[in-house]
């Protein structure tokens, strides 16, 4: 494909208002595109405009999964310099809702199936894409495929999310949890008369705090480090002269291996009976999202393929020192390894659909996240490198051939 129709693809993809739903509309685009070049695609209905893709390329044993997800987040408009849904050329950088999170890496790996179709490449496997709905909340595309048995047969996976010239091979695990607190209203003059809610979410948080210090002492995976621990939302009463009848708290966790979400859960839930029994409170707990950690290999095929292959696109990429600075600066704070001129294969604090596809295999798979993008995502003004974004069709059409050798 001519550079121009590699732009006008991801142009496209932008153009479709995929914030969290109508993704049945950029997997039938993408069917439109695959059905041109005869490469075998089906559509995955799910429920309303919502629906996966999935194309196959090559036939037989191994079967290397590569992925990508069609939905975006939301977007202010206000906010944004350009129209977030028209894909804008500045320099080097494309704008766009979704051009960095994650469609740039979604069209590198469609372009690099239609260009390894069109040049009649010799493939000694399958490569299997799974375009999914829903990533951004609850990963409910990769749980239908997964359910629907397309990662039986996998041997590695790559999941296209942007990391730039970096890799990661393991993520933690996601929990949200929401702490409930029931009393009963009263008027302050005469607190007697009630039970307030926020004084037994306030303590039931203590001690909830004072177990999760308890049961992760000393507790960390090699790798991904510790479990972290934030309580991010609290809402309680609705006036100052008011006792309040019921309150509540939001806890995100990040998880690992060695401390699974369910043990964090039941130990939580201990605690909160205890209480419940010693006072006259009633807190209660409820778990939101349940999504494991995923730690894999750490010197897999792919890792060593991606990094052989990619490095010397890295060595050559153009970035200002100002990004530089930004990039060392953003992946100290993470206590992360930086280099502008190799790939380094790291672990990652945030999560991909990866956690359901390989929910039977979180340990030691053949497993990366490697796309093009930056930490533009969900951010006002996204944007993406427009020569990463070609440079990683590249590297892509050469790691899905390699990986069969």
């Amino acid at each position: 494909m001519e550079t121009t129709a590699k732009l006008q693809l991801l142009a496209d993809l932008i153009k479709i208002r995929s914030v969290n739903d109508h993704e049945l509309q950029v997997a039938k685009y993408l069917k439109g595109v695959f059905d041109r070049v005869g490469i075998d695609s089906q559509i995955i209905p799910l429920t309303g405009d919502r629906a996966n893709l999935v194309a196959t390329l090559g036939h037989g044993q191994p079967v290397l999964a590569v992925s990508g997800h069609m939905d975006v987040v939301d977007v202010d408009e206000a906010h944004w310099d350009t129209d977030p849904f028209e894909m804008v050329t500045k320099g080097d950088r494309l704008y766009g809702r979704g051009v960095t999170d994650m469609k740039d890496g979604l069209a590198a790996l469609v372009i690099a199936m239609i260009e390894l179709k069109e040049q009649a490449v010799p493939l000694n496997g399958t490569i299997r894409l799974l375009a999914t709905v829903g990533e951004e909340v609850g990963e409910l595309g990769a749980k239908a495929l997964t359910a629907a048995g397309y990662m039986q047969d996998v041997t590695g996976l790559l999941v296209g999310e942007p990391t730039g010239y970096r890799l990661m091979y393991a993520n933690k695990g996601t929990m949200n949890l929401t702490v409930t607190s029931t009393g009963r209203a009263a008027h302050s003059s005469m607190p007697q008369l009630g039970n307030n809610a926020i004084f037994h979410l306030i303590n039931a948080l203590q001690l909830m705090q004072t177990e999760f210090e308890k049961m992760t002492d000393g507790v960390r995976n090699d790798t991904l480090g510790q479990t972290v621990y934030n309580v991010d939302v609290i809402n309680g009463g609705n006036q100052v002269n008011a006792i309040p009848g019921s309150a509540t708290a939001q806890i995100n966790l990040r998880t690992i291996p060695e401390l699974s979400n369910h043990a964090i859960v039941r130990n939580f839930e201990r605690v909160l009976d205890q209480y419940n029994q010693t006072t006259n409170g009633h807190v209660t707990l409820e778990m939101a999202t349940d999504i494991g950690p995923l730690v894999g290999a750490t010197n897999g095929k792919l890792t060593r393929l991606i990094q052989k292959i990619g490095n010397p696109y890295a060595a050559k990429q153009t970035i200002t020192a100002e990004e530089r600075e930004y990039e060392a600066k953003i992946l100290k704070l993470l206590k992360l390894p930086y280099s502008p001129t190799e790939i380094l294969a790291m672990s990652s604090p945030g999560g991909t659909d990866g956690a359901q596809f390989l929910k039977d295999h979180p340990v030691g798979f053949d497993y990366v996240v490697f796309g093009p993008g930056n930490d533009s995502q969900h951010q006002d003004n996204e944007w993406t490198s427009k020569s990463q974004y070609l440079d990683f069709i590249e590297i892509y059409k050469q790691v899905l051939t390699q990986y069969f050798n």
